[in-house]
């Protein structure tokens, strides 16, 4: 029809835009012919560069549904096909497709997960390695990584149990997990490290977990929370993984309590023995002092290195002109960061959920610039048409079309669907001339070769009801009308809210606004309400949990304001690495919030619970006792991490971006900002019971040299009475493990 110039100039059938008419009948082609060149006289199409064509299906069972997915199949195997056609190229999209393939980002990421397992395993080995073969903890730590698996396992085969469904999004959570889990690990080798070797190995798990416990169970507890507020909000996406993060965060806590505490008392019985840490069953004597001199002196070497280090950092900490320098760097960095917070957009773009080699994102491309900016449907649904027979009824229904007709980036009437336009005409002929609303015409009218595709706008009660007039004949039906120039989703998402606020005017008729894409604008409006209401919801627990664990305001309000500090770098960054505020990247935001939580409680736990009388000596016990591990922590968490950024997808690099961040972030205020604002202010802690606290440190082959100031724990108390006794008092030299 399009080639033939005779049926072209016939006056039955012309080919003009954005309407045709055929044979009398006009049809709406904006919808599904784009990039127009019309004849400026006739309005009559010359050229076309792209044609969209719709497919619409139902399938009510699941025979219909693998028919459907069949088809799906072989008509995108077809378009594969097209892509060097010199002449046509063919592309092809619908929901069934875009679900394959984000699934399939997932799918590529998965493989990843045991190159990921094996680099933690290897690292954590690495650095848990000591001279002494017998205070080596090779296998515990092998154990240790498997915790997180544990608790992966048992976590998603629980929700798969209840009926979960796993998405893509999940594929993060392993990863996530593999780094909580491997935290743990190295705080509780660290901190059995710290017990004196010459107590029972009953009393050295005691210490251990009365100095690691509360730091694991903070962390854990705010975790959860951050991650459990995401459970009530509306996206499903988010709810789906705040629900998996949740629930593995419950069991790997369980298990490092439980599971890894239990290993350590296995290792820690083997050391009691003086059993190879490497060959379980080779026995290893105590060297002689003469014998071991060497040695000895290498570590003393090293320990003294590392305590000069150790004394360097706490000196810079105490110093007073350290005070003012991060003060301006803080101030410098809350300017721009308020700024970035500031111009963060809220954006959606189906682009960000493919790979970077998907077939759709040309499609998808094509849609965001061409599509979308020159023509799209809006449809009215009618739910309670009412008595259609009232005078006043059909007049009402004709304005409220005018008014979306002539709303904000309309098309006009040309592009309206509308089936009462012929319908009331068709009245007349019956009539003999009266166009007034009548039902018993209903049912014929719709049966009629040329008026039957307006069957599919309108809902029809019973045949006997519209030969009788009643207005249940007519229960629901649909009307639709074009817009254009809107591409962004925000534009979009404007004139949504502008047709509800329209459709809200009439609530007597229940109407409903849809738009093919609606369901992606409605995800704007929950971002931005959820995201400041799980930032405040994270502080609030935040305060609520130190509370209970550390009483003092000192660190409850600093610990409170440090997270609030790395979290407003989180947001404001996302500007300067052209992040937009998406569900995706809101994912990423609530992992991030609950990382930020776990570098500044282990420093805050550790300063607070030091029994010293001075500042200086509190913050080097602090340091010297989670230092090291909090490094460990964030190394190993950037190292599985990293990984993923092989997978060349949005949705996967917004996630290693905000970790790296979030981790760097987090160690500068945890080891830098925030003994620095300890140091300038006073600190009194709350009074309580005797309470059993960690043993002193002893001395290491290699690390840093906290200096004794008295008894950390009543069992040290006891060998000091003892040994004050038998001899005079030596200075007991400490130090913290050496990786």
């Amino acid at each position: 029809m399009f080639r033939d110039q005779q049926k072209k100039k016939t006056a039955h059938v012309k080919l003009t835009y954005p309407s045709m008419d055929v044979f009398g009948h006009r049809i709406y082609l904006a919808n599904n012919i784009f990039q127009v060149q019309i004849n400026n006289r006739s309005s009559i199409i010359e050229e076309s560069k792209l044609v969209a064509i719709n497919f619409h299906a139902i399938y009510n069972n699941e025979t219909m549904y693998e028919i459907m997915k069949q088809w799906e199949k072989k008509l995108f195997d077809y378009t594969l096909s097209t892509e060097n056609d010199p002449l046509i190229r063919v592309y092809v999209t619908s929901e069934g497709l875009v679900s394959e393939e984000v699934r399939r980002t997932g799918i590529l990421a998965m493989p990843l997960m045991g190159i990921t397992f094996f680099i933690i395993l290897a690292f954590t080995m690495l650095t848990t390695l000591k001279k002494d073969p017998v205070r080596s903890k090779p296998f515990e730590s092998f154990l240790g990584v498997i915790c997180p698996l544990l608790s992966l396992c048992a976590s998603f085969g629980h929700l798969f149990w209840m009926g979960f469904e796993y998405l893509p999004i999940v594929t993060v959570v392993p990863f996530l997990i593999l780094s909580i889990g491997v935290d743990d690990v190295f705080i509780f080798i660290h901190a059995w490290h710290r017990t004196p070797h010459k107590h029972s190995v009953r009393d050295r798990m005691a210490e251990t977990l009365a100095d690691a416990g509360p730091s694991i169970s903070i962390t854990s507890l705010t975790n959860l929370l951050s991650f459990g507020i995401g459970i009530f909000t509306p996206t499903p996406a988010i709810y789906t993984f705040c629900v998996f993060i949740s629930t593995a965060v419950i069991y790997d806590y369980i298990y490092q309590i439980f599971f890894f505490s239990a290993v350590l008392v296995l290792g820690g019985d083997r050391e009691e023995r003086r059993m190879n840490a490497y060959f379980w069953w080779k026995y290893e004597p105590l060297k002689e002092e003469t014998k071991n001199k060497k040695n000895k002196g290498i570590g003393e070497a090293v320990n003294r290195i590392l305590g000069k280090i150790l004394d360097v950092w706490v000196d810079f900490i105490m110093a007073t002109w350290s005070k003012f320098l991060i003060g301006a760097l803080m101030l410098t960095y809350w300017f721009f960061m308020a700024r970035g917070v500031m111009q963060i957009a809220v954006g959606l773009s189906s682009e960000k959920l493919f790979l970077d080699d998907s077939p759709l994102l040309p499609l998808v491309r094509l849609q965001t610039n061409v599509i979308f900016k020159e023509g799209g449907q809006v449809a009215v649904f009618v739910n309670n048409p009412g008595n259609m027979s009232e005078p006043d009824a059909v007049p009402e229904i004709m304005r409220i079309l005018r008014r979306f007709e002539t709303a904000n980036n309309s098309v006009g009437a040309a592009s309206t669907h509308m089936w009462l336009l012929p319908y009331l005409p068709y009245v007349g002929e019956q009539e003999h001339g009266s166009i007034e609303f009548k039902y018993r015409y209903l049912p014929e009218f719709f049966k009629l070769m040329e008026y039957r595709r307006w069957s599919h706008f309108v809902n029809l009660g019973n045949h006997q009801d519209c030969l009788s007039e009643k207005p249940s004949c007519l229960q629901k039906f649909v009307f639709s009308t074009g817009f254009h120039d809107a591409v962004s989703w925000s534009d979009r998402l404007a004139l949504l809210e502008n047709w509800r606020e329209m459709a809200s005017e009439y609530q007597h008729l229940n109407l409903t606004i849809y738009e093919d894409f609606s369901m992606y604008s409605d995800q704007l409006l929950t971002i931005v309400p959820v995201t400041e209401s799980t930032v405040i919801c994270a502080l609030v627990c935040m305060i609520m949990i130190l509370t209970l664990f550390t009483p003092s305001p000192v660190t409850i309000v600093t610990s409170t304001a440090a997270v609030l500090s790395i979290n407003l770098g989180v947001f404001g960054c996302l500007v300067y690495m052209n992040i937009d505020l998406d569900p995706i990247s809101m994912t990423t935001l609530l992992m991030a919030i609950g990382f930020s939580v776990d570098f500044v409680a282990h420093i805050t736990w550790h300063y607070y619970k030091g029994e010293f009388q001075s500042k200086r000596a509190r913050i080097r016990h602090a340091l010297a006792g989670i230092a090291w591990p909090m490094f460990q922590a964030g190394t190993s968490t950037m190292l599985a991490i990293s990984v993923l950024a092989l997978v060349h997808a949005y949705m996967v690099q917004v996630f290693v971006k905000v970790v790296v961040l979030v981790i760097f972030l987090g160690m500068f205020h945890g080891l830098v900002v925030l003994p620095v604002v300890f140091a300038a202010l006073p600190f009194t802690k709350t009074a309580g019971p005797q309470k059993k606290k960690i043993a002193p440190l002893q001395m290491h082959e290699a690390g840093p040299i906290p200096k004794k100031e008295e008894p950390e724990s009543i069992l040290e108390m006891k060998e000091e009475k003892k040994k004050t006794k038998e001899e005079p008092v030596e200075k007991t030299v400490r130090s913290a493990e050496r990786a």
